[in-house]
């Protein structure tokens, strides 16, 4: 914080010596001495974790709300239970569109209940689908009790715009089979990340069968994969055999040994860090 405040210091005096001498217009007398964009950004920097803190700064004025808003409205959390589903979950997407918000969201996340999936096809107007669809600069996305099975066939209409932006996904407890989680992975072609804590094995229920789940694109994740009680080898071997190539340089593996030889023939050639037994990795909160 000491050169925060000499910085600030700095460009206080430099604003008094070169400041006016004549009288000053409404707006002038109001912010006499505007502080520089990059001060006020280094200021908010300091502050992005502190969420009263930002919100005191964009009430401020214009020029600070312009440097706060970013920060503010970064994730976008969507929240709630089956017995709301279509009415007031999606709601958030609506308040961004309607402020002109939604470019800034770089992050969602969908919280829902081992047992109230709402985040289904069900859940989306046609309204609610055109403001989700909007989202166009999203790269991480981290869903609850991902109810997969519910979302095949038909996951592109609604993930579809995340292809290519996505780079890192943490899925909890996801419903849904061994390739249909293969197969909703390929649709971000674009991925460097993945986390998955534990599933919630499901009989499909799709009019496709199992074998003809072939994947959106060829995935060349080369970050990090964090798997915590996850034993579901056939995942990546169903990727691989799709052309896939499986570059991550840190794996990070709790509760999921059966999976490690065919990550470990995959990522013979990337990996870097190989972690047992420490915690969530990606997925941790």
């Amino acid at each position: 914080m000491t050169g925060l405040s000499t910085r600030i210091a700095t460009a206080w005096h430099r604003l008094l010596d070169n400041a006016p001498s004549e009288t000053p217009t409404t707006y002038e007398s109001t912010h006499p001495f505007p502080l520089p964009y990059d001060i006020m950004e280094t200021i908010i920097a300091h502050l992005i974790h502190n969420l009263g803190a930002l919100k005191a700064c964009s009430l401020t004025c214009r020029s600070w709300y312009t440097a706060a808003a970013p920060h503010l409205h970064h994730t976008l959390t969507l929240t709630g239970n089956r017995v709301e589903i279509g009415r007031l979950q999606l709601q958030p997407l609506s308040n961004l569109h309607r402020l002109g918000l939604i470019h800034l969201v770089k992050s969602i996340r969908v919280k829902q209940g081992f047992n109230t999936h709402w985040f289904v096809p069900q859940a989306f107007s046609h309204l609610d689908l055109c403001h989700f669809s909007a989202l166009a600069n999203v790269h991480t996305l981290k869903l609850q009790n991902a109810d997969i099975l519910n979302l095949i066939p038909g996951a592109e209409r609604y993930f579809g715009h995340f292809s290519q932006t996505l780079r890192s996904i943490i899925l909890y407890d996801p419903c849904c089979t061994p390739r249909q989680l293969s197969y909703f992975l390929s649709l971000f072609s674009n991925l460097e990340n993945i986390g998955i804590r534990n599933v919630c094995a499901a009989e499909p229920i799709t009019t496709i069968p199992e074998m003809e789940l072939v994947p959106f694109s060829a995935l060349k994740p080369r970050g990090r994969l964090a798997l915590r009680g996850f034993e579901w080898a056939e995942t990546w071997k169903h990727l691989v055999a799709s052309n896939s190539e499986l570059r991550f340089r840190h794996i990070d593996l709790h509760r999921s040994a059966t999976c490690t030889p065919a990550l470990f023939e995959a990522c013979a050639e990337t990996l870097e860090t190989l972690r047992f037994g420490v915690g969530d990795g990606l997925t941790g909160e």
